[in-house]
């Protein structure tokens, strides 16, 4: 069957979806998501940088995929996303030792028209760590997020944050972010239902970020009432009845009934 032809976006812009070939994960350690949006900062212009080939507005890496909200400039998207899969697997298959392809065969991409579908890509983009269960969205460290909301960040800053989101404070910002995205808009995701389950060292920072304690010790001195506040919000966010268990030490029949 034919490939369905690419639909254009008259404004330039796109929602950009790429993927692991089988779903295989395309970042293994924090080396990688670096070197990645290293990548991004470096291809968006010329090396003398008298020449955009796009812009960045938004992104987030996750282990097996990642999304872009991005602009053409001198390059059409197909030629951007291209030079960004051959640069980032070049660099995979060199670390890795291995050869062959990281992706799935295409990206996906959907044009974004006007300033209601742009907000909405960007919130769906920035929420992806929390919706995929991997992280929570705000504090997720490989996405767009902090750029917009001002906080510091090791990682390079790639992202043309528009002027009218600069207007606003970071609590603005944030609800902004933090706005559910409706069902319905159906922007493009990951190419499986399957929903991702947060790891054990994941769940073990999220539980001591949401508790502002630092050892596990410190968390089971909390009140059991806050504790098991905790363990209920960690179950939501993904986490299982068997991880909650290991980590904290909490019966099983206990976590079970939250």
């Amino acid at each position: 069957m034919a490939r369905k032809p690419r639909v254009r976006a008259r404004s330039g812009v796109y929602h950009v979806l790429m993927q692991g070939v089988r779903h295989r994960d395309i970042y293994i350690d924090e080396e990688d998501y670096r070197t990645f949006i290293e990548i991004l900062e470096r291809l968006q212009k010329s090396k003398d940088g008298e020449e955009r080939y796009f812009t960045v507005y938004a992104y987030c890496l996750l282990p097996d995929h990642f999304h872009l909200l991005l602009k053409e400039e001198a390059d059409t998207v197909s030629v951007t996303m291209g030079r960004i899969a051959a640069a980032y697997a070049h660099y995979f298959n060199d670390k890795y030792d291995r050869d062959g392809a990281i992706y799935r065969a295409r990206f996906a991409s959907e044009p974004v028209e006007n300033e209601e579908r742009w907000n909405t890509v960007l919130r769906y983009i920035s929420q992806s760590p929390e919706r995929m269960k991997v992280w929570d969205a705000e504090h997720y460290p490989y996405s767009s997020w902090h750029e917009y909301a001002g906080e510091e960040s090791e990682l390079p800053r790639i992202c043309e944050v528009p002027a009218g989101y600069q207007q606003l404070s970071k609590e603005e910002m944030v609800r902004l972010l933090s706005t559910p995205v409706p069902r319905q808009a159906a922007c493009i995701g990951p190419l499986t239902d399957e929903m991702r389950r947060p790891k054990d060292e994941q769940v073990l920072v999220m539980l001591y970020d949401m508790t502002k304690t630092t050892s596990m010790i410190e968390f089971l001195g909390l009140t059991r009432a806050e504790q098991l506040k905790v363990l209920a919000d960690l179950r939501k966010k993904g986490a299982s009845i068997r991880q909650l268990e290991k980590i904290t030490g909490i019966g099983r029949g206990v976590i079970q009934n939250l």
